[in-house]
């Protein structure tokens, strides 16, 4: 009887462990998200980019994404952005920070070179994965943002 017990136990916890292990919310809402970082005060003004002009500018295709959500420098010249992008497939997931990470490393090189002021911004630039959520956070402070977006984690 134990040993059923025991058998039982087990597989409940198989099963439990993926829920544990993932510690993600259900839904970040991008647009919420990036309110409470601009309200920090630490963006320029800045303006919201169309699904479509992301997808021209990064290649992330907005029909495999939950949501999408950029906003960049109005001024089109300085480095800061926000994006969230809530897709359903990991893999795609994946490949969406491959392609920003080696964007905004482009772009690093870029500014170094044709607008060092904005260089130190776009350097220290934060490009992260979390389950489905890939996130691209660019500004003067990028810890006091990504701290807002660690709040909406829990």
């Amino acid at each position: 009887m134990t040993e059923k017990i025991l058998v039982v136990l087990l597989a409940i916890m198989l099963l439990l462990v993926p829920v544990g292990c993932q510690n993600l919310p259900a839904s970040i809402d991008g647009e919420a998200l990036y309110q409470k970082m601009e309200a920090l005060g630490q963006f320029p003004e800045m303006v919201r980019r169309s699904g479509e002009d992301v997808f021209d500018y990064y290649g992330i295709d907005p029909e495999q994404c939950k949501q999408l959500v950029n906003y960049a420098a109005a001024d089109g010249l300085m480095t800061d952005e926000f994006l969230l992008a809530e897709v359903n497939d990991p893999a795609y997931a994946e490949e969406i920070e491959a392609l920003l990470k080696e964007q905004i490393s482009s772009q690093a090189e870029t500014y170094r070179e044709y607008m060092p002021e904005e260089y130190p911004k776009i350097s220290k630039a934060r490009v992260e994965r979390i389950g489905n959520y890939v996130l691209v956070l660019v500004g003067e402070d990028v810890s006091a943002l990504y701290a807002v977006f660690a709040d909406a984690l829990k």
